[in-house]
């Protein structure tokens, strides 16, 4: 009998080695990251807020979507049910570019409408002066518009203690999340390398995108499922409370400050 493990079955071991490593020592892999980062980049929508908690998602895609009859477009079968706004958009690129613009410029407006009733996700203000006290800066990177984000900032007295902003400000879905460009151009922005920088983030295609980027990820997890979701994506770590962040931030200084 061969003692080669078949590939599938490595892969299953491999995973459930990930999951045991990330529920035994949560705080060692995440120690680990926080001593090589000296600049925090936090995805918007999770870490900081939920932008669309007082907004009913379905109509927010329902509202997209009407726009593509208003400009005299049909609206492609995939996307007739979908809730998920980054593909609709993506959709709408894919028709004419003017479409692009008018459906962005929908989205825009409800994400600034939302801004008021988005709910903010607690000790954020722990974790940004935790940052500030430990010498780190923190970049906000969302596939949401830069004015709703910047408008929310605002409004919960944050803008402060953020040292850049990278979010969306056009129609072109391809520099969004997944890919690196938001990712590139926070640390940009921040006049950071890439092995300094680690990202914060709640949803699968922040990990993807860390990855394509090679920053290290720090998933970020409400439920159990977003757990396993975001173990699944390859999260380098996972965290199940921000206040969690703002402790090891204040407890692991970065390598530089040592």
């Amino acid at each position: 009998m061969s003692g080669v493990i078949p590939e599938n079955q490595r892969e299953q071991a491999q995973g459930e080695d990930r999951q045991m490593t990330l529920r035994r020592a949560p705080f060692a892999a995440l120690d680990n990251i926080l001593g090589q980062t000296q600049h925090l980049l936090i995805s918007f929508d999770g870490p900081v807020c939920s932008l669309f908690t007082g907004t009913a998602v379905a109509r927010v895609a329902d509202n997209l979507r009407e726009v593509f009859g208003q400009e005299g477009a049909h609206v492609p079968e995939a996307i007739e049910h979908t809730g998920n706004w980054l593909e609709i958009l993506s959709c709408a690129a894919s028709i004419s570019p003017d479409l692009a613009v008018r459906v962005e410029s929908k989205l825009s407006a409800m994400e600034s409408a939302a801004v008021v009733t988005a709910a903010p996700a607690p000790y954020v203000h722990d974790v940004l002066t935790a940052c500030r006290d430990s010498g780190r800066s923190v970049a906000i990177i969302s596939n949401h518009s830069e004015a709703a984000v910047r408008a929310y900032l605002t409004l919960h007295d944050l803008s402060g203690q953020i040292s850049f902003v990278a979010a969306r400000t056009g129609p072109d879905a391809a520099t969004l999340k997944p890919r690196v460009n938001l990712i590139e151009l926070a640390v940009s922005g921040l006049g950071a390398e890439l092995s300094a920088c680690a990202l914060v983030g709640g949803s699968p295609t922040d990990v993807q995108a860390a990855h394509a980027a090679e920053v290290n990820s720090i998933g970020y997890a409400e439920t159990s499922h977003d757990v396993d979701r975001l173990v699944d994506a390859g999260a380098d770590t996972i965290i199940v409370s921000i206040a969690d962040l703002a402790l090891r931030l204040r407890a692991r200084p970065s390598d530089s400050e040592l």
